[in-house]
């Protein structure tokens, strides 16, 4: 438990990943309406400050060999510790401060290092990236104007979606990729998950207060949310399975000291 928050690491991951690969397919369709640039080569965004919940990073894992995953394992440990960006609040405890007139406290460590995954400007985990890394795209190239640049009701519904995200993987965790990596790689190769203690720089990820719509994006928003939660995912629409997906949370366990890291 993180607070008062269950965390169930390990909860219906095979429902997880059907409802990320539905939510990632429409918000492609969706980004193929624009007339962005990106191109293979474009990796200026590719850093090592990404962000993402665990349900993501197991995703990914998901696709790996044992081999694979030691070999991966290897390779990230020098990086643990170093400075990369690492939130203080999960994307829907900052809309829960923000909808009750606090301020958020500012992410801090952000660093211009690339991403260790980034191989001759190519992305080698393309399929299985996280969720941000798919919202990066600019209607510009970003080496003219040094960022992206991409149209304000996009920037709303990635924001929507992120929060959406987090909502799928209730009861899992919220970070850095690169610690959740590290964090989950070392999990699998301990004796017992009892040996092993969630960092401090990793968040229990909790449900959306609600979505942070602007006024003039609502129409946009919710005709693509709609879309969204109608789309089968096997023998249920998205909405019905990701309900059933935090139903099995228990909620009502976060008002008691009996959670644990499963």
């Amino acid at each position: 438990m993180i607070g008062l928050m269950p965390v169930k690491l390990d909860h219906a991951l095979p429902q997880k990943f059907a409802l990320l690969k539905t939510l990632y397919r429409l918000l492609e369709e969706e980004a193929s309406r624009y007339p962005f640039v990106c191109e293979p080569g474009c990796a200026d965004c590719c850093t090592v400050n990404l962000l993402a919940t665990s349900a993501e990073v197991r995703y990914f894992l998901d696709s790996l060999e044992k081999s694979q995953k030691e070999a991966l394992f290897q390779k990230l440990l020098p990086l643990k510790g170093k400075r990369r960006l690492r939130p203080k609040v999960t994307p829907n405890e900052m809309a829960a401060l923000l909808m009750s007139g606090k301020e958020p406290p500012e992410d801090e460590g952000f660093v211009f290092e690339p991403c260790p995954f980034l191989k001759n400007q190519l992305c080698s985990i393309y399929e299985r990236r996280a969720f941000i890394c798919r919202t990066f795209y600019s209607l510009r190239k970003c080496q003219e104007t040094h960022e992206a640049e991409a149209p304000p009701e996009f920037l709303t519904l990635s924001t929507v979606l992120t929060q959406l995200i987090e909502e799928i993987d209730l009861a899992g965790l919220y970070g850095n990729f690169l610690d959740l990596l590290l964090f989950f790689l070392e999990r699998e190769q301990a004796l017992s998950t009892e040996e092993i203690v969630i960092p401090d720089e990793l968040l229990s990820n909790r449900e959306a207060p609600d979505f942070a719509i602007p006024p003039q994006h609502e129409k946009y928003i919710r005709q693509f949310l709609a879309r969204l939660y109608r789309e089968p995912v096997g023998d249920k629409t998205f909405k019905e399975l990701l309900d059933e997906v935090k139903e099995g949370v228990q909620l009502k366990e976060a008002l008691s000291f009996l959670g644990e890291a499963l």
